[in-house]
């Protein structure tokens, strides 16, 4: 009888602590008002500095905006974002996320005068020789990234079709540490500037 009780009250407390459903008609009224400038207002950037955000995970556009609010994250067009995002509550983030998480993403175009193969070789298979996995192991063979199975985790995120000048950007941040993720900045750390702009721009082209 005790361990029923334990557990019943295990259950209320994981629902009462349950993240809030998204709205997405409310993240629609934001995405409008606030971030469309940069974004879009269906998530397709058309400017390279900013990222396409269409399609992407909730959980991953959630934790990156909480980040920049919070000035975890600080490198690039970040600090552009930063006072766009202040006033928005996590009830308000979370909307968003699930609204431009449900917009339908265009697809982007490699340039074929910049080593397609190079690019496809380390997006499929790595650079085993420099200890470089395979991109598509985490973030799947088209780009789509891999959500964290309905948590509160970010997952892997989206990268098919993003700007090759974003992802060059990102990649620099990690290997200047300016980004805290563990894993791809010892990616970025092994790389040179010429792979990193050769997967980019075969990215970009994923769909």
């Amino acid at each position: 009888m005790k361990r029923l009780t334990l557990l019943a009250l295990a259950l209320t407390a994981g629902a009462v602590s349950a993240a809030p459903k998204a709205d997405v008609n409310k993240g629609k009224e934001i995405a409008t008002n606030i971030c469309a400038a940069c974004h879009a207002a269906d998530g397709n950037s058309g400017i390279a500095m900013y990222p396409k955000v269409a399609a992407q995970h909730a959980a991953y556009i959630y934790q990156q905006t909480l980040d920049i609010k919070d000035g975890k994250r600080t490198n690039g067009s970040s600090a552009a974002m930063k006072p766009m995002v202040m006033n928005l509550s996590e009830q308000d983030i979370r909307n968003v996320s699930a609204y431009y998480a449900k917009q339908q993403a265009k697809p982007g175009e490699a340039n074929p005068k910049e080593d397609i193969e190079l690019g496809a070789k380390i997006y499929r298979g790595g650079l085993p020789e420099q200890k470089i996995p395979a991109c598509m192991s985490c973030h799947g063979p088209a780009g789509a990234g891999m959500p964290a199975g309905g948590t509160e985790l970010s997952g892997y995120p989206r990268l098919g079709g993003q700007h090759k000048a974003y992802i060059v950007d990102q990649m620099k941040a990690y290997k200047a540490g300016q980004r805290s993720n563990n894993i791809m900045i010892d990616i970025a750390k092994r790389m040179s500037d010429d792979e990193v702009n050769a997967v980019a721009n075969f990215i970009q082209g994923l769909y």
